[in-house]
């Protein structure tokens, strides 16, 4: 089993691309955690300013490693002092293997 975590940040209007050009930086973050399968980071085709940060873990431990992860809170603290975004949402579920 795998668990999926998301974040969707909404960017403020003109702050997008440097919100995104931010948020890129978790994939260094991500790499460097134990379990990490994926992390991606993309806007959505239907809202540009809508930015979606999806990490797929081994583990809830792994999951937790990334979410308490120093490169995580300096990546939104960056976004919080430069005032990039108005909404942030997580979310998380968990993913079957098939055999």
């Amino acid at each position: 089993m795998s668990i999926i975590h998301r974040m969707t940040v909404r960017a403020r209007h003109d702050r997008s691309n440097r919100l995104g050009q931010c948020l890129a930086r978790l994939h260094e973050v991500g790499r460097d955690i134990p379990g990490c399968e994926r992390l991606r980071v993309f806007s959505l085709r239907s809202d540009p300013l809508i930015w979606q940060v999806e990490g797929q873990w081994r583990s809830a431990a792994a999951r937790d490693a990334f979410l308490g992860s120093e490169g995580l809170r300096r990546v939104l603290a960056q976004a919080i002092n430069e005032g990039l975004f108005t909404h942030l949402e997580c979310g998380m579920e968990l993913q079957q293997q098939v055999a």
